[in-house]
C-alpha cells in the first residue's frame, strides 16, 4: 500500500499548495501522513458524517475541498462541528487533507471543471484574474561549453515554460574570474591563482512551486562546486492558473439559453440572477465559491454573464444594466471538486480505491 504522504503527493503535484490564497490553510489539517493509506474518501466537507463514513469504509484519509481548520481551535469540545470532527479523526486515525484555493486556482480546476459541466460551445479559455508574484527568473553563470547540458537540466525540472512555449532561456556570453582558495577543488584553474574562463549566463523563468527542484537540478548538472546564480522576483501573471476563467463561446447564445442550461445541471436547485440585459452572450466567466467580489473584474474584462456560487445583495444592484450575475449557492457551485479529485488520483494510481462520500451532502436546504 502506498503511503498517505504518496496519494498527497499527487494532489499537490496537481494543485501545488504554493497556488493557494495567503490567507487560506490548504494542506494536511488532521493526522500522520506517514502511515500507510488503506482507501481514500473524497468530500467537499469534512463532517463528522464523512469522517465517519471514511471508518465504514476502511478508509483512513478524508480528502475535501474545505479546510476544517480554518480558524483557530483553542479547545477540543462537542460545542461546535468543528471540534467534534477533528476529535472524531484524531480518535479513529483518519487524515484529513484539503485542496481548497490551490485548487479553485488552477487552470484545470474547480472553474475549469464546472465549465465543462455545462456542456458550452467554447473556443479559447483565459484568465479572468492572472496571479502575479508566484515567478522568479534564475540567471547562472556557467562555462560556455557546459551550457546545453544545463539548460537541459533546468527544462527537465520544471524551467523556461512561458504560456505555450518551453524550453525558453536566453544566454548572453561573458568573461567570468575566480581565485579558487585553500580547500577547493576547483573545475577550472589552481588553488591561488586568478582564473578567467569564457562563460554564458543563461537566465530562464522558474514558477514559484519548481523552485527547489530546479535548483537542485541546476546544483547536479553544474560542474562548478559554487555555481553563481542569481534569483529575481517577477511580478509578471501566469496564465496557468488564476482567480476564475474566462470562455469565450464559439458564436453567441441567449441569455435564456445560458440560464437553462444552469439550471439543469443535476446539482443546481435554484438560480439567483440580476435582470437580463436582453443581449446576446459571447463571454462568460466562471468563479467557483464565494466570487461576487469578481464583478468589477469580469465587467472591466468584457464579460456577458459571470457565474458563481455566492454574491451579495449589493452585487445585484451593481450588475443591473451592465452584466448578467448568476449566483446558483456554494455548495453547488463546488461539489465537482469531488469528481475532480478523484478523476486526478485515478489517472496516477488507477487500482487504487478512490471513493466520493455518500455523506457529503449540501448543508443549505431550499423550500419551494
Amino acid at each position: 500500500m502506498p503511503l498517505i504522504r504518496d496519494v498527497i503527493a499527487i494532489m499537490e503535484e496537481e494543485f501545488p499548495p504554493l497556488w493557494a490564497e495567503e490567507w487560506d490553510h490548504s494542506g494536511l489539517q488532521v493526522g500522520d501522513a506517514d502511515r500507510e493509506c488503506t482507501g481514500v474518501l473524497i468530500a467537499v466537507e469534512a463532517t463528522e458524517a464523512t469522517v465517519q463514513e471514511c471508518v465504514e469504509k476502511g478508509c483512513n484519509l478524508l480528502i475535501t475541498h474545505h479546510p476544517i481548520l480554518f480558524h483557530p481551535l483553542y479547545r477540543l469540545t462537542p460545542h461546535t462541528y468543528q471540534e467534534r470532527t477533528v476529535s472524531l479523526a484524531i480518535r479513529e486515525n483518519v487524515v484529513i487533507y484539503a485542496a481548497h484555493t490551490n485548487a479553485d486556482n488552477a487552470f484545470g480546476g474547480l472553474n475549469r471543471q464546472f465549465l465543462d459541466s455545462l456542456d458550452l460551445p467554447y473556443g479559447s479559455l483565459e484568465p479572468l484574474e492572472e496571479k502575479k508574484g508566484a515567478l522568479s527568473k534564475l540567471s547562472i553563470m556557467v562555462p560556455t561549453e557546459n551550457k546545453e547540458a544545463l539548460k537541459e537540466a533546468l527544462f527537465a525540472a520544471g524551467a523556461g515554460h512561458v504560456g505555450a512555449y518551453e524550453g525558453c532561456a536566453f544566454t548572453i556570453s561573458g568573461e567570468g574570474q575566480f581565485r579558487p582558495l585553500d580547500g577547493a577543488d576547483p573545475y577550472i584553474g589552481d588553488v591561488g591563482e586568478v582564473c578567467k574562463v569564457e562563460e554564458a549566463c543563461v537566465s530562464v523563468l522558474v514558477p514559484h512551486e519548481r523552485m527547489s527542484a530546479v535548483l537542485s537540478a541546476m546544483i547536479k548538472a553544474h560542474p562548478y562546486e559554487e555555481p553563481a546564480y542569481d534569483i529575481i522576483p517577477l511580478q509578471n501573471g501566469r496564465k496557468d492558473f488564476s482567480s476564475g476563467l474566462i470562455a469565450s463561446l464559439k458564436g453567441s447564445l441567449s441569455e435564456e439559453d445560458v440560464l437553462k442550461r444552469i439550471a439543469l445541471l443535476p446539482t443546481v436547485t435554484s438560480v439567483a440572477h440580476s435582470k437580463p440585459l436582453d443581449r446576446p452572450v459571447q463571454r462568460i466567466a466562471i468563479v467557483t465559491g464565494s466570487g461576487g467580489s469578481f464583478l468589477n473584474k469580469a465587467m472591466a474584462r468584457g464579460v456577458d454573464v459571470l457565474l458563481t456560487g455566492e454574491a451579495r445583495y449589493n452585487d445585484y444592484l451593481d450588475a443591473q444594466g451592465r452584466i448578467l450575475l448568476v449566483v446558483i449557492g456554494h455548495w453547488e457551485s463546488e461539489q465537482i471538486a469531488r469528481e475532480l479529485f478523484q478523476r486526478v488520483m485515478k489517472q496516477k494510481m488507477p487500482n487504487f480505491a478512490f471513493q466520493i462520500a455518500d455523506s457529503d451532502n449540501n448543508p443549505i436546504h431550499y423550500r419551494r
